[in-house]
């Protein structure tokens, strides 16, 4: 099924989302192929070697564009954790028989668990879109940050329903649909209150 969905899957700069992801198959390996697509370099300090920092914020970037929602918190605790290990895993892959480790930065350890807690969330996609958030890292690679916005499901599915790829020998139509777009129609079916879920989605997220 991955490979059906390349070469997105291993773009580490296209967006995944898993609505209902279980325990994290399919994110385990639509993360160990946007690793694989990545440049890996170390730097040694004194006796220790590191990983680079452009490999790290790399590995950050396609971390941040993984996103999963299901139901149960014990499914979300250990999606997290496995990829975890998949980031870990990769890492020791470069140890050659000389090297006794590959350590990382403590800055890129707490964002990729941040990363983690904001991206890989429990909740209900089809009652909590009011209350799912989500959050889009832009990354900046001069200065090796990230321009973080947050979006709701709900927006983010308004959004996705105004944007439209167009082709320039039907472009008259394209931009005509999306200016007067159908008229959906109306339910009967009464509006259910919708309990909020608690955030669990790190510190650096809140509000």
């Amino acid at each position: 099924m991955c490979d059906l969905c390349e070469p997105n899957i291993s773009d580490i700069t296209k967006k995944i989302f898993e609505p209902t992801c279980g325990n994290g198959n399919f994110l385990v390996e639509i993360l160990k192929r946007k690793l694989d697509s990545i440049t890996f370099n170390t730097t040694t300090k004194g006796n220790k070697i590191y990983v680079s920092s452009d490999t790290e914020f790399n590995i950050l970037i396609a971390l941040s564009n993984i996103y999963a929602v299901d139901i149960q918190q014990d499914n979300i605790k250990e999606a997290r954790s496995r990829l975890e290990t998949v980031i870990f895993n990769y890492i020791n892959s470069f140890k050659t028989k000389e090297d006794s480790s590959i350590s990382n930065s403590s800055t890129f350890l707490q964002a990729m668990t941040e990363i983690l807690k904001a991206n890989i969330i429990r909740g209900d996609t089809l009652k909590d879109k009011k209350t799912l958030y989500f959050y889009d890292f832009i990354p900046n690679k001069e200065d090796k940050s990230f321009e973080v916005t947050k979006y709701s499901l709900q927006e983010i599915e308004k959004i996705a329903s105004n944007t439209k790829v167009i082709k320039l020998n039907t472009f008259k139509e394209d931009i005509f649909s999306l200016k007067h777009p159908p008229e959906k129609n109306r339910s009967t079916v009464k509006k259910r209150k919708i309990k909020a879920v608690p955030s669990e989605q790190g510190e650096l997220f809140k509000g």
